[in-house]
């Protein structure tokens, strides 16, 4: 390849990762909106459904799992929800860094040069 070839493909990898790394934090931030939301989301309607009449409580956050025997479906959801939350930040996490490692060898391969 001549010099301008060269040139212009390490510009074009440089753009690439720039715009690689814009798409993931876009994606990130959106999905910590959406977590925050549904967080948010959930504590409303715990507000709602609590009823007054358990002082031993506070806050009445307990009272509301243990009315009318719906509290395993409540801890199944919340658990399933925490976990799929922990598992999208991994899977991200673990992208994040194979792109890393791609960077990374590229750059090595273009230092080689």
């Amino acid at each position: 390849m001549t010099g301008k070839t060269e040139t212009r493909m390490r510009e074009i990898r440089c753009k690439t990762r720039q715009y690689q790394r814009r798409y993931e934090t876009r994606l990130l931030s959106r999905l910590t909106l959406c977590s925050l939301f549904l967080l948010a989301g959930i504590g409303v309607l715990f507000r709602r459904v609590q009823t007054p009449g358990i002082p031993a409580v506070v806050n009445g956050y307990g009272g509301v799992l243990l009315q009318d025997g719906a509290g395993p479906y409540i801890i199944i959801g919340l658990l399933a929800f925490v976990i799929g939350v922990t598992l999208t930040i991994l899977c991200i996490r673990l992208k994040y860094k194979s792109t890393n490692r791609t960077d990374r060898t590229e750059r090595s391969e273009e230092e080689k040069e």
